[in-house]
């Protein structure tokens, strides 16, 4: 007679959560879902009725010019993490999305879709309008993208730096620095894009690999300069044809513009006779500087560079003297020593050139072309120029040697071309003018880092940052409201003029400055505080877009109940040079203080050779695509999987081992919904009625999950992730494989059963909250799949809470050890001995916990019966497979004594007879 089938007898999982995920297919109506029940304003108002403590993460905004790339996806989502883990917290952490809308960086992309290569041929008015609609256009793009993500945030109301609000605060904004003197317009050697027509700052600049020509070239000397250098270097020798300095450049068309050579004081320099003439270089450069000619060179004498101060030569072929003059930015590890001069274009030229009342100047206009100041050269593009120049240098004699020479060299960071210093009159935010440096350092000194490294990387950027230029020679932003006088020329940015500005910028939006009549933004009686003059006009420049990104924080925070300053800002690590910096800038000018209490910093995403990604080069990737592709939760869970303050890789293979822990997880969530989808809200059994095995599960499992949340709490989402497959691993190695038993054989309705389908559904929602900040998407999936009666009134997973999870004593935590181990030694028995009994011999200092499991311990080990012994001793003293007695049951298949007709142990005959 063959054995009855008892499958349909047994308590099989059943759930409506899937096991094939689909999150691509999937995903798009869980965002809808989360929109039409507007989740995440509902809770954040639960949690402010009910008196939560504010906390503000205040978004830096991305430019919207073009699609969003994985470098945002990590950024974006990790901010999402964070905002997240305060809403469960309880806490009221409104989060407002920003975009950053003005610049270059959109109006190139508009030109470019335009079709228009010169932006001067194009109305300001019209051309602004196409960038609002550009800006607009890829704001939508990425607001979707951002959504699509799973992200949480005031989508409807995000700021935009071309909101008529906005552009008010910016113009408030120089008001105030205006009347605080932090604000002036000066002549500065600034640095130039000729492409784009416009100054930059510092934060504008890449650096990329450039070849130039690398040229020595003779500066002599005429009669009464030859005597004067030779007399400081006590020679009379005055036989050679020519006497001069050699100095050593790579811009070769900054030579028109040299009024001087620089020296280091303290070095010594070397009156060489090479054949019949005599250089001057510094003695530690003599032999690269003359390279195969030093063997010829004699030594005649020394001199440090400070007794030469002051004596001149004449240029190489401008009819003017270049002076000698001393500087510390003077190095000995490259060139001559003697350093080429123009302070018209360089920083440090350009204050030596203030030091030493030298003439600036800048024979360059601003499409890098030579004016007439520059002679025989006007007309010429200024790298075009440079073959020309060397050549001219050469035929006159004055060229000592010339080569190529690859070098490091910066780049705008829009337009990727080569970039000048040039002589301008801008807009300069003084830097040490009321100690604003000074007292911005202190600032970041009271503010939080993650890594801690980045305080002084903070630090080191606002002690190195140069005055600040803001002001741009474009169209695309927000005008900076100065005047110029008509009859002397001087620029006037006064703070009553913007103030007005501000009030019409916020009632009409800031292309109203191209339409008014200035005079109504002039106060009575208004005068030119140079001449007294009274007729002005307007002046064109821009506000520089990291001073508008910058102000963000006065935008945003401290309105609509949002406090100031915020606690958090999250950015890459280009942003210590960017807007961390100009945020804690415009902030300690205008409110004394950082406008932010932690800032934490993420890494690159660079493909799976650790090369930058690059779309060009066919190592990038979108957002959008990635997310098509393998769906938003599992690049979520790869984005906790990675140690995010570094530079991080990313690519399919890596997707693919994080798909494998995505599946355990998944898994995990499926067992645990699949056993309890019978479990009736009334008959949910209390911890303290559970069987011991199972109040031990939930101890253990609420100590993985209160060290998960402890780590959300430090930001430290990679250690939480650790925590939340381990948590994983170990409830399924013992656990759930122990409930197996009672759950499918047991009794439907009988108490051990319920006992584990209630541990069950703890562990579940606990699991399910510790997992929504990562798996938003999966977690919520999960929540809707638990009973409407068991979610505690809970619609969205977001509607619950973490909660005060108590960390398991070391004895519970011992105990767990010792039953993973014991059941380690169980699954490396004989598999034909899988469902045999076990001999175990505990020390006295583990017996009563394991004695006190009852048949919780013969279920943890997966066997049939368990011996246990107590013995003098600690720990597991012995263990010992046993064979089997008995026959196994056709149902729960434990070795038991049979009922000779059904096959079946005694338990089971009585279960099935009940049903």
């Amino acid at each position: 007679m063959s054995t009855p089938d008892y499958r349909a007898t047994l308590n099989l999982p059943t759930t409506s959560f899937a096991m094939k995920a689909e999150l691509p297919k999937r995903e798009p109506d869980r965002v809808a879902w989360w929109r039409e029940h507007d989740v995440f304003a509902r809770r954040l108002a639960r949690n402010k009725a009910a008196g939560a403590a504010p906390w503000v993460l205040h978004d830096g905004p991305p430019y919207a010019n073009g699609a969003l790339h994985m470098g945002h996806f990590l950024n974006m989502v990790l901010k999402d993490m964070f905002v997240k883990i305060a809403l469960l917290d309880g806490k009221w952490t409104p989060f407002i999305p920003g975009w950053d809308m003005h610049g270059l960086p959109i109006e190139l992309e508009t030109l470019k879709h335009l079709g228009i290569k010169d932006f001067h041929s194009i109305d300001p008015l019209q051309l602004r309008a196409k960038c609002k609609e550009r800006a607009i256009f890829w704001l939508d793009r990425q607001r979707s993208t951002r959504m699509r993500m799973g992200t949480f945030a005031d989508f409807e109301h995000p700021y935009r730096t071309v909101d008529a609000s906005y552009e008010a605060t910016i113009v408030e904004a120089l008001a105030s620095l205006a009347e605080q003197g932090q604000l002036y317009k000066g002549l500065r050697s600034t640095l130039w894009c000729i492409h784009d027509e416009t100054a930059l700052a510092e934060a504008e600049i890449e650096y990329e690999e450039k070849t130039s020509p690398s040229i020595y070239v003779r500066f002599r000397a005429d009669a009464a300069q030859r005597a004067a250098l030779l007399q400081r270097f006590g020679v009379l020798d005055n036989t050679a044809a020519s006497v001069g300095f050699l100095i050593w450049t790579t811009t070769p068309w900054t030579l028109p513009a040299n009024v001087a050579i620089a020296l280091r004081a303290d070095a010594d320099y070397g009156l060489y006779r090479i054949d019949d003439e005599l250089l001057i270089v510094a003695v530690a450069l003599a032999e690269s500087a003359f390279g195969p000619h030093f063997e010829r060179a004699k030594l005649l004498a020394t001199a440090s560079g400070e007794a030469l101060d002051s004596l001149a030569v004449r240029h190489p072929f401008a009819d003017r003297d270049s002076q000698i003059v001393l500087a510390d930015y003077v190095d000995l590890a490259t060139g001559t020593g003697a350093v080429h001069t123009a302070p018209g274009h360089g920083a440090d030229d350009f204050a030596t050139g203030v030091k030493y009342d030298l003439p600036i100047l800048c024979p360059v206009d601003a499409k890098g072309r030579f004016t007439s100041e520059a002679g025989i050269y006007a007309g010429l593009e200024i790298f075009s120029a440079n073959a020309r120049i060397v050549e001219d240098l050469q035929a006159s004699g004055a060229l000592w040697h010339a080569r190529e020479f690859k070098h490091s060299y910066p780049h705008c960071w829009r337009c990727h071309n080569p970039v000048i210093f040039r002589a301008t009159a801008q807009w300069f935010i003084a830097m040490d003018q009321n100690r604003l440096r000074s007292r911005a350092v202190e600032a970041a000194g009271n503010v939080t880092y993650e890594p801690a490294w980045g305080q002084g990387r903070l630090s080191q950027m606002l002690e190195n940052h140069p005055e600040w230029c803001i002001s741009r020679q474009r169209t695309w932003g927000t005008p900076i409201p100065a005047v110029v006088c008509t009859a002397c020329g001087e620029s006037i940015l006064d703070a009553r003029v913007a103030r007005v500005a501000a009030a019409r910028f916020a009632e009409h939006g800031a292309d109203i400055w191209w339409s008014d009549d200035l005079a109504s933004y002039l106060p009575k009686g208004f005068a030119c505080p140079k001449c007294a003059a009274t007729t002005f006009e307007k002046e064109k420049n821009i506000v520089d877009i990291w001073f508008e990104s910058g102000v963000s924080h006065m935008a945003v925070l401290g309105k609509n109940d949002i406090p100031w300053p915020g606690d958090l800002v999250l950015e890459g690590g280009d942003q210590y040079r960017g807007w961390f910096r100009s945020s804690i800038v415009t902030a300690v000018a205008l409110k004394k203080a950082a406008p932010y209490r932690t800032v934490v910093k993420n890494g690159w995403v660079n493909d799976e050779q650790g090369r930058p990604m690059s779309k060009s080069k066919g190592t990038g990737i979108d957002a959008d695509d990635a997310m098509t592709k393998w769906g938003a939760d599992v690049l979520r869970l790869w984005s906790a999987s990675v140690e995010f303050v570094d530079d991080v890789r990313f690519g399919p293979n890596v997707v693919d081992q994080v798909g494998r822990v995505y599946r355990n997880l998944r898994n995990r969530l499926r067992f645990m919904l699949g056993n309890i989808e019978d479990l009736p809200p009334e008959e949910v059994v209390g911890r303290e009625a559970m069987t011991p095995l199972d109040r031990l599960a939930c101890e253990i499992g609420d100590t993985f999950l209160s060290e998960v949340q402890a780590n959300y709490h430090r930001y430290a989402i990679h250690d939480a992730y650790l925590r939340l497959v381990e948590f994983e691993s170990s409830m399924s190695t013992l656990y759930f494989d122990a409930l197996k038993d009672p759950l499918y054989s047991d009794a439907r309705h009988g108490t051990r059963r319920r006992s584990a389908q209630s541990a069950l559904l703890h562990l579940l929602k606990s699991f399910a909250v510790a997992l929504a900040p990562v798996l938003s998407f999966t977690a919520e999936e999960a929540w809707q799949a638990i009973p409407a009666g068991l979610r505690d009134d809970a619609e969205s997973v977001f509607d619950a809470s973490f909660g005060a999870l108590p960390h398991a004593n070391e004895e519970t935590l011992h105990l767990w050890d010792v039953l993973r181990d014991l059941r380690a030694r169980v699954a490396a028995g004989d598999p034909r001995d899988f469902e045999a009994r076990v001999h175990v011999t505990a020390g006295e200092d583990i017996y009563d916990r394991l004695h006190d499991l009852g048949d919780g311990l013969r279920e943890a080990l997966v066997v049939s019966d368990v011996h246990l012994e107590r013995a003098s001793g600690a720990g597991i003293i012995g263990f010992e497979h046993l064979r089997a007695e008995g026959e196994k049951c056709a149902r729960c298949w434990k070795f038991r004594t049979l009922d000779t007709e059904s096959h079946l142990c005694t338990p089971c005959v009585n279960i099935v007879g009940a049903r």
